[in-house]
C-alpha cells in the first residue's frame, strides 16, 4: 500500500482551469449529483483511510476549501495522527481558515502556474475564469501560510502557455519546501475537450525543470511528466472510489465505504515503485509548526504586555498575565504593587502559591501568550521570549503609561526583588539570562512596537 492518499472530496471549483485532469462530470453525471458524500459519510471515509494506515492525507478538489465541513475532515484526519494537506487555488484561503487548522492541518500547496493576468486567463486559472489572482496575491499568500506555520508546496502545470515563463525570482522568495512541477497530463474524460491546445512536449518540459534547477539550487525541485504521474498515486474520487489513470482515463473501485480499503485499494493500479521513484516518498512529518504557547519575561516595563497582546491579537491567542493576578492580589491586601512585591519577598509561601496557581490556571489552556517571567521554567513545552531594555527607557514607558508612582528606585527594586524572591524559591540566579529563551530581543533597537511584533512573529516557527 502506499504510505499517502489524495482525497479529491469536493468536484465542484471557483476557477476553470482547462487542462485540469480531476474535473469529476463524469461522476457528477452518473452517480453523484452533488459532487460530493454527505458529511458524515465524507467523514466515515476519513477515519477508514486513517485506519487502513496511511500516514499522509492530501485533501484536494475539485477545490477543497469550497467544503463547509473541510476543517472537520482535517480534523479528524488529525486525530488518528496523520500527516494533513490541503491543494488549493489560494482564492479561497481566509486568514480564518488559517487561523482555525493551524492545530491540524500541516501543509497547504498553492497551485500557481502564472503570474500574468494574460496567461491564467488563457488558460482558465481564474475565479469563474474571469479574474485571475495577481503576483502581490500570490505573494501575500504565502507571508499568510508562512505565518501560520504551516508547510509550503507550490504545484506548477507547466503548459504551451507558460514554459517560457520564468518564475525563479517568484520562487526564490516563497522557497517553499517542495516546488513539484508538472507536465501538462490529457486525461479521457475529463479535460479532453481542450487540453490539446495546452500540451507541451518532453523537451520543452525537460527544459523548463532544468533551467529551474540551475537557478534555484537552494530549492526541492520535484518533477513529474505525464509518465510519472500515472498509476503513482492512491487517489479517492468526490464518491468514495479509489481510481487511477493509468490507461489515459479513469478507472474507479468499487465504494470504499461498501467493500472497504483492501478490496476497493486491489481494483485499481497503485505502483509503489513509481511512487518511490517520483520521489513521493519525503519526510512530510517534519514541519516547523507554530507553538501554541508562548512566554514573554522580561525587567520591569520592558514591554511584556504591550508586546504580549500585540502577538495575541496578529494570533488571534488568547493573552494571559501573572502581573494582572499580582496586582489583583495586592489590591485584596490594599497594598500597591510595590508594597505587595515587598510582602511577597518576605512571605515565599505567597510567591509559591502565586505560580503554582497561575501554572494550574495556565495547564487547561491552548494557543496563549501568557507574560510570565518564569514561563521558562514553569511552562516548558512553550516557545520562550525575552525582552531587554535599559532602566532609562524603562522609566519612560512607565510615565507614558501614567504610572508615575514608579521612579528609576522602584524599578530597580523589583528588578532586584524579583531576582531576591526567584534565587530563594527556585534557587534561580537570574531569570534574565538569554540562554533560558528561544529568542531574545533588544527592543530599543527598533523604532516601534510593530516592528518588534513583526520581529517576534517571524521567529515563531522554528
Amino acid at each position: 500500500m502506499l504510505p499517502t492518499v489524495n482525497y479529491h472530496l469536493w468536484e465542484a471549483c471557483n476557477m476553470r482551469c482547462k487542462f485540469c485532469f480531476a474535473t469529476f462530470q463524469d461522476v457528477k453525471s452518473t452517480i453523484l449529483p452533488k459532487g460530493h458524500l454527505p458529511k458524515e459519510e465524507a467523514i466515515e471515509l476519513v477515519k477508514k483511510l486513517a485506519e487502513a494506515g496511511y500516514e499522509k492525507i492530501t485533501f484536494v478538489g475539485g477545490e477543497p476549501t469550497l467544503c463547509p465541513w473541510l476543517s472537520e475532515l482535517i480534523a479528524t484526519a488529525k486525530s488518528y495522527g496523520v500527516t494533513t494537506m490541503i491543494v488549493t487555488n489560494g482564492a479561497r484561503l481566509t486568514e480564518q481558515f488559517l487561523q482555525e487548522n493551524r492545530t491540524n492541518l500541516d501543509w497547504i500547496s498553492l497551485s500557481i502556474d502564472s503570474l500574468t493576468d494574460a496567461t491564467n486567463l488563457a488558460t482558465g486559472r481564474a475565479i469563474t475564469g474571469n479574474r485571475a489572482l495577481t503576483e502581490t496575491d500570490y505573494r501575500n499568500l504565502v507571508e499568510r501560510i508562512k505565518h501560520y506555520g504551516y508547510g509550503l508546496k507550490i504545484n506548477t502545470v507547466v503548459n504551451s502557455t507558460n514554459y517560457l515563463e520564468d518564475l525563479s525570482e517568484f520562487i526564490a522568495f516563497a522557497q517553499p519546501k517542495r516546488w513539484k512541477i508538472f507536465q501538462t497530463l490529457p486525461v479521457e474524460g475529463q479535460n479532453d475537450n481542450e487540453v490539446d491546445k495546452f500540451i507541451v512536449s518532453s523537451a520543452d518540459f525537460e527544459a523548463f525543470v532544468n533551467y529551474n534547477k540551475q537557478k534555484l539550487p537552494s530549492v526541492k525541485i520535484v518533477p513529474e511528466n505525464n509518465d510519472a504521474m500515472t498509476g503513482s498515486y492512491a487517489m479517492v474520487d468526490p464518491a468514495g472510489r479509489f481510481f487511477d489513470n493509468s490507461m489515459g482515463k479513469h478507472t474507479y473501485s468499487d465504494p470504499i465505504l461498501q467493500v472497504g480499503i483492501e478490496v476497493a485499494s486491489k481494483q485499481v493500479e497503485q505502483s509503489l515503485e513509481k511512487f518511490e521513484k517520483r520521489e513521493g516518498n519525503y519526510d512530510w512529518k517534519n514541519v516547523k509548526k507554530l507553538k501554541q504557547k508562548i512566554t514573554i519575561s522580561g525587567e520591569v516595563a520592558s514591554g511584556k504586555t504591550t508586546i504580549g497582546k500585540r502577538i495575541t491579537e496578529q494570533l488571534n491567542y488568547e493573552f494571559f498575565s501573572l502581573g494582572d493576578t499580582i496586582r489583583e492580589k495586592a489590591l485584596a491586601r490594599n497594598m500597591n504593587i510595590v508594597e505587595y512585591q515587598g510582602y511577597c519577598d518576605e512571605h515565599l509561601d505567597e510567591t509559591k502559591q502565586n505560580d503554582l496557581d497561575f501554572c494550574s490556571f495556565l495547564s487547561k489552556k491552548s494557543h496563549f501568550v501568557c507574560d510570565y517571567r518564569l514561563g521558562f521554567k514553569f511552562i516548558p513545552d512553550a516557545f520562550h521570549i525575552l525582552l531587554k531594555v535599559s532602566p532609562e527607557v524603562a522609566v519612560d514607558r512607565l510615565k507614558s503609561a501614567n504610572r508615575h508612582n514608579e521612579t528609576y528606585e522602584t524599578i530597580e527594586f523589583r528588578n532586584v526583588s524579583f531576582r531576591n524572591q526567584f534565587k530563594r524559591c527556585y534557587d534561580i540566579d537570574d531569570f534574565t539570562r538569554e540562554t533560558n529563551y528561544n529568542l531574545v530581543v533588544h527592543t530599543e533597537r527598533f523604532n516601534s512596537s510593530d516592528e518588534i511584533v513583526r520581529y517576534i512573529l517571524d521567529h515563531l516557527n522554528f
